[in-house]
């Protein structure tokens, strides 16, 4: 039942309880906490973020997501199960639809979720998309004939919009690649073997009032559309340590900037939050600490994962140093992967060209080669270590940690 059908009693109490949740530092737990009952097992990172993408449609420029893996991978389940707590007139679902078919449908797409399902052929093109998210509106002028007359029409689709799509391929065209973040969702055996076992386990779900709360959730939240969120001046120091060693961070590091906008706003209604004399909202460190926490670990594993085949050598390669306690031969690659000594060689080898695997050992005439997985690096700074850098900061800060649920407290 959406909300705006609701009694006046029932929508008062639903709007009660969203305003707990909201002010509530335990807000990010609870949202874990909804999503296992709706069946989530695993993947917490990629919910994190996909529900920070969905409430970014209220920002003037909000986030776009990929979210990619082989076909039956549970993508389109992992989309719709955040998407359950959003209100359905906040989501625009697109299975098929032609060009033409955005300007004529006569929908309001203005701080809106557009989520293309198995980005494809048969999903149409990619271009209004596009633009959407690049001049945040579609115009299209036909010409016809009414009443016997020459007459031209215009048809507007206004956004901004925050764009969700799925798709089986590792890389798309380079014009949705930079328009988009990717995530991918865990293909692990053992997240497999974990999927299996809870379908023998009871689960319960979200009753329809706790939907309506978190429903509730985002129609407040959508009140403080053209919020302004500013930064202080201590953010310039993110930047100055950032990792920059792969191009794409030229289109992940804006994400990460409206991704802590974005927790910003949602962290809005905690009691102690003020607005500045001039009505805007300023993050603090524990907006950035929190989306840190959320966000780097993603993109790290995004911009790996977009190696290619080096990352799968790089994985095999790190469970067989984790299991074996010692670097690792081409030998021991060939057994667990069951291929040949020279499949396993020239995988070792493009492992090593891409720089996500590293010789344990210096190379001499006859000695064995030995490899190790290469450290990944951190995508922004420890939010813990810049903390005890920063002077222009209180002495303590203190927030709930968005995975654990147990206080984390930085000190200098």
């Amino acid at each position: 039942m959406g909300i705006h059908k609701l009694t006046c009693s029932e929508r008062k109490r639903a709007e009660q309880e969203a305003r707990k949740l909201l002010r509530s530092s335990h807000f990010f737990n609870d949202f874990l906490l909804a999503m296992k009952k709706l069946g989530l097992v695993g993947e917490e990172f990629n919910a994190f973020v996909l529900l920070i993408v969905m409430v970014s449609r209220l920002l003037h420029r909000p986030l776009n997501v990929f979210v990619k893996g082989h076909s039956s991978a549970g993508k389109n389940w992992l989309v719709t199960r955040v998407l359950r707590l959003m209100p359905k007139n906040a989501v625009a679902e697109i299975t098929s639809a032609s060009d033409k078919a955005w300007n004529y449908s006569g929908s309001d797409f203005r701080h809106r979720i557009v989520y293309v399902q198995e980005q494809n052929e048969a999903a149409g093109t990619m271009d209004p998309i596009r633009l959407f998210i690049s001049e945040g509106k579609i115009v299209r002028i036909v010409a016809g004939f009414e009443n016997g007359r020459r007459v031209t029409k215009k048809y507007v689709a206004r956004g901004p919009v925050a764009a969700i799509s799925t798709t089986t391929k590792t890389r798309l065209k380079i014009d949705d690649e930079t328009r988009h973040i990717s995530i991918w969702v865990d293909e692990s055996p053992g997240q497999t073997r974990n999927i299996v076992k809870m379908y023998t386990k009871q689960r319960y779900g979200l009753s329809r009032d706790e939907l309506r709360v978190w429903r509730a959730v985002q129609l407040l939240l959508e009140k403080k559309i053209g919020t302004e969120i500013a930064f202080p001046t201590w953010f310039s120091q993110i930047e100055d340590r950032l990792f920059v060693d792969d191009l794409s961070v030229r289109r992940y590091y804006p994400a990460f900037v409206e991704a802590c906008r974005t927790v910003c706003l949602i962290r809005s209604s905690q009691p102690h939050r003020k607005l500045s004399t001039h009505g805007q909202m300023e993050v603090e460190f524990a907006d950035f600490a929190i989306t840190a926490l959320i966000f780097d670990p993603v993109f790290v594993e995004s911009l790996h994962l977009g190696k290619g085949a080096g990352e799968g050598t790089r994985r095999s390669v790190e469970a067989i140093f984790v299991a074996k306690g010692r670097p690792v031969r081409a030998k021991d690659l060939a057994r667990t992967l069951d291929i040949s000594l020279d499949q396993a060689y020239s995988k070792l080898r493009y492992a090593a060209k891409v720089g996500v695997i590293r010789r344990a050992n210096k190379p001499e005439s006859g000695n064995r080669k030995l490899f190790l997985p290469t450290p990944r690096p951190r995508f922004v700074p420890d939010p813990e270590e810049l903390f005890k850098e920063l002077t222009d900061l209180k002495d303590k800060c203190r927030f709930v940690h968005p995975i654990t649920g147990e206080w984390v407290v930085y000190r200098r």
